[in-house]
């Protein structure tokens, strides 16, 4: 049943799995990058998904823009679901999902100007002329603070931030609903990270676009984010609006991040939880709940049974431990 009869994206029971080659004399394997994820998007509103690398969040955003299909179950746009459409529908959806890349500079040719490369997605999807086009490239170009002459420049002028001003323009001259970010500001310095968080606050209130914002970096998180995804090993485990992910997580892997996040203010710091042990193998990934082998609350069930995600306080958490 759908979580939200105004999500402008639903996403229920999200799969995907790999086949991967072992050896020469080895037989493939198969991974499951990511298990059964379900969210509802509202308009205007920003989900955050996090978790360490290798928990699948990448997959996910690749599933949402479909850069590739979903494994199993379904991705609904407008209450359509996208995930097995013809190739018209398909060309609709993504015009109204687009994608912002961790990189800035390997996301744009370098041999095309900054114009050419915002215009493109107008001029491959769109029956605009060259001059409508030109308008609607250059009022985005404003938008994100870049100046006129910027038009005919070639990427390699332009700093990391305004590199990713590019991006984010050209992500954004299509008008989409929803704009999945797949940690945008990871590559950039720190002194130009707040400006572009600022100027993605900003787009958002203006534009009225939605935000899936994936990022290993909780404070970013906690800037951004209206709910928060909590992944680990393919797996959601904790899925929460952002202040009682931060103020209360429930989930000891949730609690865990958090207590690795640096904190400014000496009275709000956490005790620190090391987890012990590597993240598992997905080629063989545990029994029963995935984290049952770093988890300092495991129980016996946790190892033959795994948890849902169901219902707990504000939010829903995948764990035996938590009442």
């Amino acid at each position: 049943m759908s979580e939200a009869t105004n999500a402008v994206m639903e996403a229920i029971g999200l799969s995907q799995s790999y086949e991967v080659a072992r050896g020469l004399f080895s037989k493939t394997a198969t991974v499951k990058a990511v298990a059964g994820i379900s969210f509802a998007l509202k308009p205007r509103t920003t989900l955050a998904i996090v978790g360490e690398s290798g928990s699948g969040k990448s997959t996910l955003a690749r599933m949402l823009t479909l850069i590739e299909r979903p494994g199993m179950g379904e991705l609904r746009l407008d209450d359509v679901d996208v995930a097995d459409a013809d190739a018209r529908t398909l060309r609709r959806y993504r015009g109204e999902v687009q994608m912002v890349f961790q990189n800035p500079y390997g996301s744009l040719n370098p041999r095309q100007t900054v114009g050419a490369a915002i215009e493109e997605p107008l001029l491959v999807n769109t029956p605009l002329s060259a001059a409508e086009r030109r308008e609607r490239a250059q009022d985005m170009m404003r938008r994100v603070g870049l100046r006129p002459e910027h038009h005919g420049r070639y990427p390699h002028m332009f700093s990391g931030g305004q590199r990713q001003r590019i991006a984010i323009a050209r992500a954004l001259v299509m008008r989409p609903k929803i704009l999945v970010l797949d940690e945008p500001v990871s590559a950039l310095d720190v002194s130009v990270r707040a400006q572009v968080l600022n100027l993605l606050v900003e787009l958002q209130e203006t534009l009225g676009v939605a935000y899936i914002f994936i990022s290993h970096d909780l404070g970013v998180v906690r800037h951004m984010a209206d709910e928060v995804l909590v992944m680990y090993l393919g797996n959601a485990v904790e899925h929460a609006p952002r202040d009682a992910i931060f103020n209360a997580p429930k989930h000891p892997y949730t609690r865990a991040l958090l207590s690795a996040t640096p904190q400014v203010d000496p009275e709000a710091r956490r005790e620190r939880i090391v987890l012990q042990g590597e993240l598992p193998s997905p080629f063989n990934p545990p029994r029963g709940c995935p984290f049952n082998p770093r988890c300092p609350l495991v129980m016996d069930r946790c190892r033959v049974e795994m948890p849902p995600l169901e219902r707990k306080g504000p939010g829903r958490v995948a764990c035996w431990a938590v009442e």
